[in-house]
Protein backbone atom coordinates (compact mmCIF):
# COMPACT_ATOMS: atom_id res chain seq x y z
CA UNK A 1 0.00 0.00 0.00
CA UNK A 2 2.97 2.68 0.58
CA UNK A 3 3.99 2.11 -3.20
CA UNK A 4 0.13 2.64 -4.13
CA UNK A 5 -1.90 6.37 -3.81
CA UNK A 6 -4.43 6.21 -1.26
CA UNK A 7 -8.02 5.71 -2.55
CA UNK A 8 -10.18 5.96 0.82
CA UNK A 9 -9.53 8.03 3.67
CA UNK A 10 -11.54 7.47 6.79
CA UNK A 11 -13.68 10.95 6.86
CA UNK A 12 -13.60 11.63 10.74
CA UNK A 13 -17.05 13.62 10.67
CA UNK A 14 -18.47 10.42 9.12
CA UNK A 15 -21.97 10.88 6.68
CA UNK A 16 -24.67 11.11 9.47
CA UNK A 17 -27.52 12.81 8.44
CA UNK A 18 -26.91 15.44 10.84
CA UNK A 19 -23.33 15.87 9.32
CA UNK A 20 -24.35 16.12 5.40
CA UNK A 21 -27.46 18.27 6.75
CA UNK A 22 -25.25 21.10 8.79
CA UNK A 23 -22.52 20.80 5.82
CA UNK A 24 -25.60 21.61 3.61
CA UNK A 25 -25.72 24.59 5.10
CA UNK A 26 -22.36 25.88 4.11
CA UNK A 27 -22.37 28.60 0.55
CA UNK A 28 -19.60 29.32 -1.45
CA UNK A 29 -20.27 32.97 -0.05
CA UNK A 30 -18.94 32.59 3.11
CA UNK A 31 -16.60 29.16 2.40
CA UNK A 32 -15.15 30.56 -1.03
CA UNK A 33 -15.14 34.39 -0.88
CA UNK A 34 -11.42 34.70 -1.13
CA UNK A 35 -11.77 32.37 -4.26
CA UNK A 36 -14.85 34.31 -5.71
CA UNK A 37 -13.33 37.38 -7.32
CA UNK A 38 -10.74 35.40 -9.30
CA UNK A 39 -13.47 33.34 -11.03
CA UNK A 40 -14.83 34.72 -14.65
CA UNK A 41 -17.91 33.06 -16.14
CA UNK A 42 -16.40 30.46 -18.68
CA UNK A 43 -14.41 29.25 -16.43
CA UNK A 44 -13.97 25.16 -15.55
CA UNK A 45 -13.90 24.56 -11.64
CA UNK A 46 -13.69 20.99 -9.76
CA UNK A 47 -14.24 21.11 -6.47
CA UNK A 48 -12.48 17.85 -4.71
CA UNK A 49 -14.31 16.71 -1.20
CA UNK A 50 -18.00 18.57 -2.68
CA UNK A 51 -20.01 16.91 0.36
CA UNK A 52 -23.74 17.81 -0.26
CA UNK A 53 -22.67 20.28 -2.64
CA UNK A 54 -24.44 23.65 -0.92
CA UNK A 55 -20.60 25.31 -1.78
CA UNK A 56 -20.17 23.44 -5.42
CA UNK A 57 -24.19 25.10 -6.21
CA UNK A 58 -22.54 28.30 -5.27
CA UNK A 59 -19.50 28.27 -7.39
CA UNK A 60 -21.46 26.94 -10.13
CA UNK A 61 -23.92 29.94 -9.77
CA UNK A 62 -20.78 31.82 -10.73
CA UNK A 63 -19.74 30.41 -13.57
CA UNK A 64 -22.96 30.34 -16.41
CA UNK A 65 -20.98 29.18 -19.12
CA UNK A 66 -18.65 27.22 -17.69
CA UNK A 67 -18.44 24.15 -15.64
CA UNK A 68 -18.57 22.58 -12.34
CA UNK A 69 -17.74 19.02 -11.34
CA UNK A 70 -18.42 18.32 -8.12
CA UNK A 71 -16.11 14.80 -6.83
CA UNK A 72 -16.46 13.09 -3.42
CA UNK A 73 -16.32 9.80 -1.95
CA UNK A 74 -19.43 9.57 -0.80
CA UNK A 75 -22.19 7.82 -2.73
CA UNK A 76 -25.20 8.93 -1.09
CA UNK A 77 -24.33 12.26 -0.35
CA UNK A 78 -23.54 12.70 -4.05
CA UNK A 79 -26.86 11.04 -4.94
CA UNK A 80 -28.56 13.72 -2.80
CA UNK A 81 -26.65 16.65 -4.23
CA UNK A 82 -27.30 15.85 -7.70
CA UNK A 83 -30.88 16.09 -6.77
CA UNK A 84 -30.73 19.38 -5.29
CA UNK A 85 -29.11 20.25 -8.50
CA UNK A 86 -31.69 19.10 -10.90
CA UNK A 87 -34.26 20.66 -8.87
CA UNK A 88 -32.16 23.84 -9.84
CA UNK A 89 -31.64 23.23 -12.90
CA UNK A 90 -28.29 24.16 -12.91
CA UNK A 91 -27.53 22.58 -16.51
CA UNK A 92 -23.25 23.40 -16.09
CA UNK A 93 -22.80 20.97 -13.05
CA UNK A 94 -22.09 17.42 -12.37
CA UNK A 95 -21.50 14.84 -9.56
CA UNK A 96 -18.69 12.10 -9.58
CA UNK A 97 -17.98 9.46 -7.05
CA UNK A 98 -13.79 9.84 -6.81
CA UNK A 99 -11.00 10.52 -4.71
CA UNK A 100 -8.86 13.48 -4.49
CA UNK A 101 -5.71 10.89 -5.03
CA UNK A 102 -6.96 9.84 -8.47
CA UNK A 103 -8.95 12.41 -10.09
CA UNK A 104 -10.32 10.76 -13.52
CA UNK A 105 -9.50 13.76 -15.64
CA UNK A 106 -6.58 14.40 -18.11
CA UNK A 107 -4.01 17.15 -17.27
CA UNK A 108 -4.97 20.40 -17.57
CA UNK A 109 -8.82 19.67 -17.66
CA UNK A 110 -9.40 22.53 -15.50
CA UNK A 111 -9.13 26.47 -14.58
CA UNK A 112 -9.56 26.10 -11.09
CA UNK A 113 -9.04 23.56 -8.58
CA UNK A 114 -11.10 23.99 -4.95
CA UNK A 115 -11.00 22.09 -1.71
CA UNK A 116 -13.02 23.34 1.46
CA UNK A 117 -11.84 21.51 4.71
CA UNK A 118 -10.36 17.95 2.78
CA UNK A 119 -6.69 18.47 3.51
CA UNK A 120 -7.26 18.66 6.98
CA UNK A 121 -8.51 14.82 6.71
CA UNK A 122 -5.98 13.39 4.70
CA UNK A 123 -2.86 11.33 5.40
CA UNK A 124 -0.92 12.80 2.26
CA UNK A 125 -2.11 15.75 1.69
CA UNK A 126 1.04 16.41 -0.38
CA UNK A 127 -0.24 13.41 -3.09
CA UNK A 128 -3.63 15.14 -3.23
CA UNK A 129 -2.61 18.93 -3.94
CA UNK A 130 -0.15 17.46 -6.63
CA UNK A 131 -3.21 15.09 -8.39
CA UNK A 132 -5.26 18.99 -7.91
CA UNK A 133 -2.45 20.66 -9.84
CA UNK A 134 -1.92 18.08 -12.46
CA UNK A 135 -5.56 18.93 -13.46
CA UNK A 136 -5.29 22.48 -13.10
CA UNK A 137 -4.12 24.40 -16.75
CA UNK A 138 -0.92 26.70 -16.25
CA UNK A 139 -1.87 29.79 -15.16
CA UNK A 140 -4.94 27.92 -13.47
CA UNK A 141 -5.78 28.53 -9.45
CA UNK A 142 -5.86 25.72 -6.59
CA UNK A 143 -7.78 27.36 -4.29
CA UNK A 144 -7.99 25.52 -0.33
CA UNK A 145 -10.12 26.97 2.23
CA UNK A 146 -10.07 25.25 6.07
Amino acid sequence: MADEPLRHELYTHGHAPAVVRQHAQRTAGEAAAFLLPHLRPDMRLIDVGCGPGSITRGLAEHLPAGQVIGLDLSRETLESARRDAAARGLMNLRYEEGSVYELSFPDGSFDVAYAHQVLQHLRERGLALAEMLRVVKPGGVVAVGS
